[in-house]
């Protein structure tokens, strides 16, 4: 073999040699890119629905013969902020005679709640005389109970509102 077929033979071996070392090189920097995103994703708290928020409540605390409200009946049963609440779940009692109802509602700024919390204000006064010849009723009512955490906000008409509110905290922060 002549000086100059062993130099381009020497030169092939070299060229494979470090097109095979950045090769894997950027093999093995990928791979340590997706195992720290999967490492990172796998720590943060799977976020949960507006809607299994007041199914797990529901199931936590035993609630019977209620039904959730179909998306195209809230506006007319409660006045949400639509530029301050991405997610809204409701049920309410299947009686008439009944006011119990729990709602839910995903905020779009986990650290903004007063236009929500008006409107449940606004949304309880309606409530209130509607009820106002049920004095049982009309008293659940008035206990009604709020709750935020951790970009939901939560509310209850029920015989047991701090439970339920106890129930929301539990689903919302996963401890189920």
């Amino acid at each position: 073999m002549s000086s100059a077929a062993k130099k381009l033979l020497t030169f092939i071996i070299i060229m494979l040699i470090a097109i095979a070392a950045i090769v894997g090189c950027v093999y093995v920097l990928t791979e340590l890119g997706q195992s720290k995103k999967s490492s990172v994703s796998s720590s943060i708290t799977p976020e949960i629905s507006a809607a299994q928020v007041n199914k797990e409540v529901i199931e936590e605390i035993g609630y019977e013969d209620i039904s959730e409200l179909d998306s195209g009946d809230i506006s007319g049963h409660i006045d949400v902020p639509e530029d301050s609440v991405t997610q809204t779940s409701i049920y309410i009692a299947d009686s008439s005679s009944s006011a119990v109802e729990l709602a839910c509602f995903k905020l779009k700024n986990p650290d903004d709640n007063k236009a929500i919390l008006e409107a449940i204000s606004k949304h309880i006064a309606l409530k209130l005389k509607g009820y106002s010849q049920s004095p049982k009723e009309s008293e659940l009512i008035r206990n009604y109970v709020t709750d935020t955490c951790n970009g939901y906000v939560f509310m209850v008409i029920s015989e047991s509102p701090e439970a339920a509110a106890m129930a929301f905290r539990d689903a919302v922060n996963n401890k189920n």
